[in-house]
């Protein structure tokens, strides 16, 4: 277990937990429920010295989830922001996206697992930033929204070692994010953000499919499941409002259009990600947070039954990937930053063996 100040995320979980909001997660829906009003004196004085020693900047154990898993980041620039990770297809690496705090532009970079040495893919700058990776398990291409000086932004492709950068399609002024690979590693998936749809993308003949209805829902960011039979989304539905994010809910859609909500009552919920074998789908969620602005990382079956969340909000843990073993979820997570300042950099948590 990794050692890291916590600092005043610790005090902010704490700030929580002194005015006893416990919370509990229902076994239907995914409904944060209140559990208790008042909490033992004797617990709060306790927690209060732990969070005093924190705040003081004291050495402590690696934050734990909220099922006492570990967490650990693998990165710690403290001039960067490092955001969007993405598992190489053996695991043993994580791609992901930086920017400097200050003016600058988004780049791709790779790390170890297990931390270490962090480096550019490519050695040469690409023609577009680089941002929202996705690493083909049957190519060994990465697939990535390139974002264009004129503020466009379409998938680009370029070989594992960060060679032969290019276009995925021929585009002119578009904007499409967030590419998902297909299992055949010939289609992807992305958000046409010009109307809020999911397109699948053939990138042999540049034809599309768009999969999703305007009228009936506004789409964000997607998953292909790993047999490419459901898209897991970020959606709301279409009421003739404009587009929120953090309005969406999790929904699925099937090869054959059936559309419903992972949820039965459905909650806030954002970047979906399949489980390797297809049965559970990690997401990011403000519900019952203490600030809308915090996130958490939870997990769900698909049938949408049983929820978990995994992280604590305090680390406001966001766009969370499986490794290909099923074994980690990497995520974008606060962490303190060069002066004084926080920002996100990449942490990992282990999935908990006893997930439903």
């Amino acid at each position: 277990m990794v050692a890291r100040r916590v600092g005043k995320a610790c005090n902010w979980q704490i700030h929580r937990l002194w005015f006893g909001r416990l919370y509990r997660v229902a076994s239907l829906g995914g409904a944060m429920q209140k559990v208790t009003q008042r909490m033992h004196f004797t617990w709060l004085k306790t927690v209060a010295m732990v969070a005093s020693i924190a705040l003081f900047g004291a050495e402590v154990a690696a934050s734990p989830s909220v099922d006492g898993s570990s967490i650990r980041f693998v990165t710690s620039d403290a001039d960067g922001a490092d955001y969007g990770p993405a598992f190489s297809p053996d695991g043993s690496r994580i791609i992901f996206e930086r920017h400097p705090l200050g003016p600058g532009r988004w780049e791709a970079y790779v790390v170890e697992v297990s931390g270490g040495d962090i480096r550019p893919i490519s050695k040469n700058a690409a023609p577009v930033e680089e941002t929202r990776l996705r690493w083909s398990s049957t190519t060994n291409e990465i697939a990535f929204t390139g974002l264009a000086a004129d503020k466009s932004a379409s998938t680009w492709l370029m070989n594992a070692d960060g060679t032969h950068i290019r276009a995925a399609y021929p585009s002119s002024k578009p904007q499409f994010f967030y590419p998902s690979w297909y299992p055949s590693g010939t289609q992807i998936a992305e958000l046409d953000g010009s109307n809020n749809t999911i397109r699948k993308i053939d990138l042999a003949t540049g034809k599309s499919q768009v999969l999703t209805q305007q009228h009936l829902l506004l789409a964000g960011m997607s998953s292909v499941s790993p047999d490419g039979k459901w898209i897991a989304l970020a959606a709301q539905p279409n009421r003739g409002q404009l587009y929120d994010q953090t309005k969406n809910t999790i929904w699925l859609i099937s090869s054959t259009g059936d559309a419903h909500p992972l949820e039965q009552a459905p909650l806030e919920g954002r970047a979906p990600s399949w489980s390797p074998d297809g049965t559970r789908i990690a997401f990011e969620s403000n519900r019952s947070s203490f600030s809308p602005g915090f996130y958490a990382v939870f997990v769900a079956a698909k049938d949408g039954r049983s929820i978990r969340q995994l992280t604590p909000y305090a680390l406001n843990a966001q766009h969370p990937v499986w490794s290909p073993d099923g074994r980690l979820i990497a995520f974008s997570a606060r962490q303190p930053k060069a002066g004084g300042k926080y920002g996100p950099g990449i942490a990992v948590i282990a999935v908990p063996s006893h997930l439903p």
